[in-house]
């Protein structure tokens, strides 16, 4: 399965990433709140490399939640019956690419493509490992790109967007019979292994 989105291109986006931070999305009443005045005169080159890596995996991230939720009824599986929270997970995430590209501009990323590797939804099983592994991904990815961004307001926006990553996590990982709570000092995690975490996905 794959996606085209508009903007830079694959290879440029992989180049770029390796030079910053990357921002994982999550919470659409939260962007919704938050004007481009935070991407404004003091963003820098690296903040818009960033942004642009947020923007590219709210991309991936709509199109692993609309294929869970267009296939849910092939799931079989007793901790995957609660489509609301598929559904409302797809919202978050269109709702920060939409923001993203708004405040990108023409610096939005294009050309984009994604695939879901069969291994990754075979089963529900694999299904729920697979939301385990992206959603940790995810949740230290922003922890990173919080410690990375030149301003406060681009920080605070990275470390409110952990913390519903989190709520994320520990839905997947409940269902997959974890505990549903992360370490109690959560990692941040760099581009380089972010990319290396999200590589099945990149076409």
């Amino acid at each position: 399965m794959s996606i085209i989105e508009q903007g830079i291109s694959r290879g440029q986006f992989l180049r770029n990433a390796g030079r910053g931070g990357i921002l994982l999305a999550s919470s659409g009443g939260l962007l919704a709140s938050v004007t481009s005045s935070a991407f404004a005169a003091e963003t820098t080159a690296s903040d818009i490399t960033t942004l642009q890596a947020a923007y590219t995996a709210e991309s991936l991230a709509v199109v692993v939640y609309s294929a869970i939720v267009k296939n849910f009824h092939a799931f079989k599986h007793p901790k995957l019956e609660n489509k609301d929270y598929f559904e409302a997970a797809l919202r978050n995430e269109q709702d920060h690419r939409a923001f993203l590209a708004k405040a990108l501009g023409a610096r939005t990323p294009s050309g984009l493509k994604f695939k879901i590797p069969a291994s990754a939804t075979r089963t529900g099983r694999s299904l729920l490992a697979t939301g385990v592994a992206l959603e940790t991904a995810f949740v230290e990815a922003y922890l990173g790109a919080s410690e990375t961004f030149s301003s406060q307001e681009l920080r605070t926006i990275a470390a409110k967007l952990a913390a519903n990553e989190a709520t994320h996590f520990s839905f997947f990982d409940a269902a997959a019979g974890g505990h549903g709570v992360l370490p109690s000092l959560p990692g941040s995690d760099t581009i380089p292994n972010t990319l290396t975490k999200l590589k099945p996905f990149l076409a």
